[in-house]
């Protein structure tokens, strides 16, 4: 990946930068360009990297030497350049000939390729959705800012910052204007502005408990010490501590090499947790985390039913001569068992969590109706439910309000979620790869 040095004034890395930045952080610079990724790589004192998916450019058009534009086919665009010339209009021609307007502008730092040119005259700005690196200094940077976290992913990390007063706020990383304040979007659906002085600890808290930081992390730190040795892992907190928080008199009775030192704390792969001194830092990098395992949630009125993800029509049963019995021919709901078992993830939302309780999933068998056995009808009889009702392998209520059953499945059939009090059924089927 090349890196593009942008022509900005030097300035010494702040000791306390965030860099805690997930891969949709959007860092602001005092030009007005936006870049989209996260800090890669910071090195105290000096610089850091930024590794973007997408920039927005501002540049004086006194760098631009000359600018070729490029008709570029569609359907030789990444998808994600496809997705913004649909939403911008910027498609040309019809069917297979269509194409989008894309230009190379040359630098004397060399050239810019395959970008859109959105406004030209006494300023460039162009829009680049491709990988790149931008090297920077903090003085050319004015904000940090990520999007609010989609309501329906239940994976992610929040914040927790505690002040010098004591008082301690969590919530979702939303803003850091550099040097000055943080802010926090929190639960209540209020953003907390923090000053940036008045914190002594960061903290990374994990949003679903039932998951560990790993999973929750999209990105994992690597971090450099003087002594050559490196920690990979996730940082989850810093503290920080030293003159600042002491006034004139205390300074004066205070030796200082009783003074205790910034210090950040590393959760490793193997979920040893080690102290570094930041002081001893001389690198910090991050790179995507392969673990990361983001969940999504599914928003549900009361009374709907999802089998791993596909709606499903409920039935009224019926009860005759002992069996309980439902209209197989109109379930069109089914997973398919490739392996020797399979998991089947109902998905409901109850008024309140004891409804839940009154579920049980048994399998349905499959009945003649005459001696001839030309005709068949499927049903359970309440012994199997209080004998043979399948054990929920796991179960959980998301933060959205959303009631999670998984079972795990070892044969083909019908299945069916039943609720005897109110003789409500889920049906759906478990098939083999081939039809039922």
């Amino acid at each position: 990946m090349k890196i593009r040095k942008l022509l900005l004034p030097l300035a010494l890395l702040a000791c306390c930068s965030p860099a805690w930045a997930q891969s949709h952080l959007k860092a602001i610079l005092k030009d007005g360009s936006e870049l989209t990724g996260y800090i890669s790589r910071q090195r105290p004192g000096e610089d850091f990297t930024f590794s973007t998916s997408r920039a927005t450019i501002f540049m004086p058009a006194s760098k631009a030497k000359s600018m070729l534009e490029n008709e570029v086919k569609y359907n030789s665009l990444s998808e994600e350049w496809k997705k913004w010339a649909d939403e911008n209009n910027a498609v040309i021609g019809v069917g297979d000939a269509r194409t989008v307007t894309l230009t190379d502008i040359l630098t004397d730092d060399g050239t810019i390729s395959r970008v859109r040119v959105l406004e030209k005259g006494a300023k460039i700005k162009y829009l680049e959705i491709a990988p790149n690196s931008y090297a920077l200094n903090w003085d050319t940077v004015t904000i940090l800012r990520c999007d609010k976290r989609d309501p329906l992913l239940l994976t992610g990390i929040n914040r927790k910052y505690r002040l010098k007063s004591g008082i301690e706020y969590e919530g979702e990383f939303v803003e850091e204007k550099i040097g000055e304040t943080l802010s926090l979007y929190k639960k209540n659906g209020i953003t907390e502005v923090i000053s940036t002085l008045d914190v002594v600890k960061d903290s990374r808290m994990k949003l679903n408990p039932d998951q560990t930081l790993f999973e929750q992390s999209d990105l994992i730190d690597n971090v450099t010490l003087k002594n050559g040795s490196t920690y990979r892992g996730i940082i989850f907190e810093k503290n920080y501590f030293g003159y600042d928080d002491m006034d004139s008199d205390e300074l004066k009775k205070t030796d200082a090499s009783l003074i205790k030192h910034d210090f950040l704390l590393i959760q490793l792969e193997d979920e040893q947790i080690v102290s570094v001194n930041l002081q001893d830092i001389i690198e910090y990098r991050k790179e995507p985390n392969p673990k990361y395992s983001p969940l999504t949630d599914i928003l549900l009125n009361e009374g709907e039913f999802v089998v791993n993800r596909q709606k499903t029509q409920p039935q009224q049963a019926t009860e005759e001569a002992g069996f309980i019995r439902i209209c197989a021919d109109s379930v069109a709901t089914s997973i398919i068992k490739d392996t020797p078992s399979c998991t089947a993830t109902i998905e409901t939302r109850f008024a309140n969590a004891l409804q839940a309780q009154q579920f049980k999933l048994v399998k349905a068998r499959k009945y003649a109706t005459d001696k001839k056995k030309k005709a068949f009808f499927y049903a359970f009889t309440y012994e199997d439910l209080a004998k043979l009702a399948l054990l929920q392998k796991k179960d959980a209520t998301s933060i959205n309000g959303t009631c999670k059953m998984e079972y795990s499945l070892d044969s083909p059939g019908l299945y069916i979620l039943y609720n005897p009090s109110s003789k409500l059924a889920i049906p759906f089927w478990v098939k083999n790869n081939s039809a039922r």
